[in-house]
């Protein structure tokens, strides 16, 4: 890899250490940057990602490489939505991550929505490989974009693909494109008159079909202004589809979801990004 090419390269390992996490190593170059560690909850390092140029321009490369060696926990997030800015000539802007989580390792990689400015095109690609104990909490989404006259999905191209990986074999492939100039986006069967789409991955042991059944009783206490489907994977794991018209209803909901799982089958502290 040729750092020369890329606008913006983050690279993050964990390890454990007497049942403690640490950060082995920390590296950012170009556009990208780390914060410095934060403990939010107990013992668990949470990373936020900053994007110095304030949004992707055309023809620009990032790439992410991040590892949760054995036994490790650790949070990554974004700092704010990323924005992604026109891209006039047709050359996409394009993201990469190489994620890598050992055995019995816990990583929440919670990414804030993205936001596409109009005649925007972004590729991103996220490679995840796990071990037969690692558990993986992923999410992300797309707003209806941004467009000087306030119209709605006015950016040219979206692609968003997936490839998750249990010790080697593909379990889980998804691949989602947004064409909004080819289609009308907001159609049943699409977004169904929303505006915003969040996706929500959960890969771990501790998944099963009675989980799915406790999680949907414990979602009926709260009231959304979003529709929430939740597929069971036929590896242990769940998808979360979520469409709102408020990307901090997504948000909202992801971390119910996830300090559910965090509280009651990990006896972990409620994580707080406080974003809003």
């Amino acid at each position: 890899m040729n750092e020369k090419n890329l606008a913006g390269y983050t690279e993050i390992v964990f390890s454990d250490i007497n049942n403690k996490t640490i950060t082995k190593k920390t590296y950012a170059s170009g556009a990208s940057k780390v914060s410095p560690a934060i403990f939010l909850t107990q013992d668990v390092p949470c990373y936020y990602l900053i994007q110095l140029g304030g949004g992707y321009v055309e023809g620009e490369l990032y790439k992410n490489k991040f590892v949760i060696e054995n036994k490790a926990k650790a949070t990554i997030t974004t700092q704010a939505p990323n924005k992604i800015y026109k891209c006039e000539n047709g050359i996409p802007s394009r993201q990469d991550s190489e994620i890598r989580v050992g055995e019995d390792s816990y990583f929440e990689y919670l990414n804030d929505v993205t936001i596409l400015y109009k005649d925007a095109i972004y590729y991103q690609k996220n490679d995840i490989y796990l071990e037969e104990n690692s558990t993986l909490i992923y999410t992300d989404g797309i707003t209806s974009g941004w467009s000087p006259d306030g119209k709605l999905f006015q950016y040219t191209d979206v692609k968003m693909e997936m490839s998750i990986y249990i010790k080697n074999r593909l379990i889980f492939r998804d691949k989602m494109r947004f064409t909004p100039q080819k289609y009308q986006l907001q159609q049943l069967g699409i977004l169904e008159n929303y505006k915003n789409f969040g996706s929500m991955i959960m890969i771990s042991p501790k998944i099963d079909k009675i989980f799915v059944k406790e999680l949907k009783e414990y979602l009926k206490d709260y009231s959304f202004n979003a529709k929430i489907a939740i597929s069971l994977l036929e590896y242990n794991g769940i998808v979360v589809r979520i469409l709102s018209n408020l990307s901090q209803d997504i948000f909202k909901i992801n971390e119910v979801i996830y300090n559910y799982f965090r509280e009651k089958y990990w006896g972990m502290e409620r994580l707080d990004l406080r974003k809003y």
